[in-house]
């Protein structure tokens, strides 16, 4: 586990909780944007008819891909992939990965990568800026 300054877990919670939900995000945003806003509405459903309510998008990932290949089929990769880039750039990170490398391991890489460099996602409000200004 990750120690920080003064034993501050609740900064490593934050970072976890900033990462879980930007991953949800970038995965709304890539199927809106790929399929369409009727698609998505109904991805959402067939996710939730599987358990997966939105808030745990993030933190059951690999269900779901399953689910989502199930359904799609070899194309659910592409919205995988996509997702996976854009969490990326989110962070400011180039994704040098292609497409058939193991993105559940990119997304551990970047998620470690999160939590050791302290990183915020570009569009996130919810991190505490006070945790990126050096104390003395």
């Amino acid at each position: 586990m990750q120690v920080f300054p003064n034993g501050d877990f609740s900064v490593r919670t934050s970072l976890v909780e900033t990462f879980q939900s930007t991953m949800s995000e970038c995965f709304i945003r890539t199927v809106r944007d790929m399929l369409g806003s009727a698609v998505t509405s109904e991805v959402r459903r067939l996710l939730e008819r599987n358990g997966i309510p939105p808030r745990d998008i993030a933190s059951r990932f690999d269900e779901v891909v399953e689910i989502l290949t199930h359904s799609f089929g070899s194309s659910a990769r592409v919205l995988v992939y996509k997702t996976v880039a854009s969490l990326y750039e989110e962070y400011s990170l180039r994704p040098s990965f292609g497409f058939y490398d193991s993105l559940k391991d990119r997304v551990a890489l970047l998620r470690e990568k999160v939590i050791s460099d302290l990183l915020k996602p570009r569009h996130s409000l919810s991190v505490d800026d006070s945790i990126y200004i050096a104390t003395r």
